[in-house]
């Protein structure tokens, strides 16, 4: 009986040279490869468009599944970078492999094993790197020559004016003269006192296509919103921050970086260069907005931004005027089917978002089953002197190690300090006493001088030594911290309960179930240990500060990020 095997194919969106063979000619070519080798092909899995650097492909967890479901013995691919162009991903494979007794094929070298495999990785993660890198070099160049550097801009047009001696396309930008009046108008009509939702009405209104319209995918094509026209002014997004309006082009103002996830993919977040990376380039040829209409809706955003301020209360922190959260445990509440949010969909009930799509059953929950039995978890299990107790001695333990530790490497330090100022004391006594003192004691003079500079600032970086002690009175302050928070919820103060009970949440998990508006169902609050502790602490201020010890050390209450799990309890 043949051996049965699954294969699987992968293309990246971003292989504009067409490099690597398409998803269906992959396929092909495992077909091929099983037919030669004897093995039963039992399945194809593939992924068309889709970077390999994020395991979130569904081509990808398809074929995982399959082998975890023992459908296959055999993986074939056509090169081990179809599989991953990550590292880590593909060491955590290579141990899902392992544990199903998996074999990978693949077409360019057959059968590889976890060395070659590993080998690969690194090449392909390394290739990946290098790619990033030689097209980021290919676009600066380009800027810094006037050339079009992609990304459509609403107000311009691409214009091909030649070719090099590789037969490439020399191109530029030119202002599009019907799109242009669309960016005069948006401009006058913030300059003229309109809101950035009034210009996204009018223009919705009218059937104006938002400059998403021309593009396909995930968007939601042809409707304006706000932030296409306020975007971010630091980073120079948004048409009313974009400088080529007034005939200034720059390039490399930003970069993306993939942040990871649980799940092993990454969300894409912009981040500001330094401003000597910048590629600036003065076009006045790309003047579409005159200067006093430029400054007047630069002056109008800053006073729009000094209202929000005020209106909020703002500081030093600008998190701080964030949106508010709609209801108390908005963006807190998960459901246990499928892992998406549960959202407050008006008429007090939560409905998961899942379900709002059709891809989930889990039920409503009212408003008022939620925060009830919210409130009262956190009340009655989580508030209680039992729980911190035992959390307060395990965080004790872990605090007081990490300082021993970091303690001990100080007094390391210090005392080799004082070892090199001895012998520098007696290189130079001798030197004074003799006046023929040979030139190597002057050398070794300055290398004991190197030595206590580096020492010094070693020392310099290194924490103070401290002994990190947690309040003893926690009965005391955690019944402070009930019946404040009792007090919280009976006045109905909105702003006040949620300042008081949101950060003790890490988040609340709605089980399936058949009662309605979630009467009976099962329900779990992870507690978040370390705000617990902030909540008891602050309502004594004296058990915040740092005191003195005996030895001149400083005492610290608390030091959170220890990596303690959340508390869970069943409400």
């Amino acid at each position: 009986m043949s051996e049965r095997a699954i294969g699987y194919g992968r293309k990246s969106f971003d292989d504009p040279d067409q490099r690597t063979s398409s998803v269906d000619d992959q396929r092909m070519f495992a077909a091929a490869y099983a037919e030669r080798h004897g093995f039963e092909l039992v399945a194809f899995h593939g992924d068309n468009g889709i970077t390999g650097a994020t395991m979130e492909r569904p081509g990808l967890q398809a074929m995982l599944q399959a082998v975890s479901r023992g459908e296959a013995k055999i993986v074939i691919i056509e090169d081990v970078d179809r599989l991953g162009r990550d590292q880590e991903h593909l060491q955590h494979m290579i141990k899902l492999f392992r544990v199903y007794d998996v074999v990978i094929h693949t077409v360019a070298a057959g059968r590889i094993d976890d060395l070659v495999f590993a080998f690969k990785g690194i090449i392909g993660e390394q290739q990946r790197m290098r790619i990033a890198y030689t097209t980021r070099r290919g676009l600066k160049g380009k800027a810094s020559r006037g050339g079009a550097t992609g990304g459509r801009v609403l107000g311009y047009e691409r214009v091909v004016t030649g070719q090099d001696v590789q037969g490439r396309d020399i191109d530029c930008l030119a202002v599009e003269e019907e799109q242009a009046a669309l960016v005069r108008r948006i401009f006058q009509l913030y300059a003229d006192g309109h809101s950035l939702k009034q210009i996204c009405n009018t223009l919705n209104a009218e059937g104006v296509p938002s400059p998403r319209a021309r593009e396909r995918g995930r968007y939601n094509a042809g409707i304006w919103n706000p932030s296409t026209l306020s975007g971010d002014v630091t980073l120079g997004e948004g048409i009313l921050n974009n400088e080529i309006y007034v005939g200034r082009r720059i390039f490399n103002r930003r970069r993306w970086v993939e942040v990871p996830n649980e799940r092993r993919g990454f969300s894409r977040k912009p981040r500001l260069n330094p401003e000597a990376e910048w590629v600036v380039r003065d076009e006045p040829t790309l003047r579409i907005i005159d200067q006093p209409l430029w400054d007047a809706v630069k002056i109008r955003q800053a006073q729009a931004r000094l209202a929000r301020d005020e209106k909020f209360g703002l500081t030093a922190n600008p998190l701080s005027g964030a949106k508010r959260p709609a209801h108390l445990l908005s963006g807190l509440v998960e459901c246990g089917a499928c892992g998406s949010p549960v959202l407050a969909t008006g008429a007090g009930r939560w409905r998961c978002k899942g379900h709002r799509t059709g891809m989930c059953t889990n039920g409503s929950v009212t408003t008022r089953e939620l925060e009830n039995r919210a409130f009262a978890g956190i009340r009655d299990k989580l508030l209680t002197p039992e729980v911190v107790s035992q959390f307060a001695a395990a965080l004790q333990r872990e605090i007081e190690e990490a300082h021993r530790t970091d303690n001990a490497e100080r007094a390391r330090q210090e005392m080799e300090l004082s070892e090199t100022r001895a012998r520098i004391a007696k290189l130079v006594t001798r030197i004074e006493e003799d006046d023929d003192a040979p030139r190597s004691l002057s050398v070794r003079l300055k290398e004991l001088e190197t030595t206590e500079q580096a020492l010094e600032a070693t020392l310099a970086i290194l924490p103070e030594r401290q002994i990190v002690q947690l309040p003893a009175n926690y009965e005391a302050l955690y019944l402070r911290a009930v019946t404040n928070l009792d007090q919280h919820l009976a006045s109905g103060d909105g702003a006040t309960a949620r300042q008081v009970i949101r950060p003790l949440i890490e988040k609340i998990v709605v089980q399936p179930g058949d009662a309605r508006g979630g009467k009976r169902r099962p329900m779990q609050l992870h507690g978040d240990l370390f705000r617990m502790l902030e909540l008891t602490t602050v309502e004594s201020p004296d058990a915040t500060k740092p005191r003195p010890a005996k030895d001149g050390a400083v005492v610290t209450p608390l030091v959170a990020g220890t990596g303690f799990e959340p508390v869970t309890f069943r409400l």
